[in-house]
């Protein structure tokens, strides 16, 4: 178990994996798409990506691409995202393609 830095949540979840989430959750908030808009565009309800949110799962590389195309970007775009995020945060928090 470990915790998410600056949330103060506990997580299971891999360092990766919690880096994706934030940057689905930031680059959603750039293009200014809220999360039940995501959800609508994506397919899926609410509590699937609340249960991403809230870091109690991951997204598999289909669910990224789905998001990607939501958005109007790449799968790329978001593991930039993160990788970039990473960088900012935390030296230990290493996003692999």
């Amino acid at each position: 178990m470990r915790y998410v830095k600056d949330m103060r949540t506990k997580t299971k979840l891999s360092k990766t994996s919690v880096g994706l989430i934030q940057a689905v959750r930031a680059e959603a908030a750039r293009r200014g798409v809220s999360t039940p808009e995501l959800a609508n565009r994506v397919g899926r309800n609410k509590k699937f990506f609340y249960d991403r949110f809230n870091f109690r799962k991951a997204f598999s590389t289909d669910d990224l691409n789905d998001i990607a195309v939501a958005l109007g970007i790449t799968m790329a775009d978001i593991i930039s995202s993160a990788r970039l995020a990473a960088g900012m945060k935390s030296p230990d928090l290493e996003v692999t393609a």
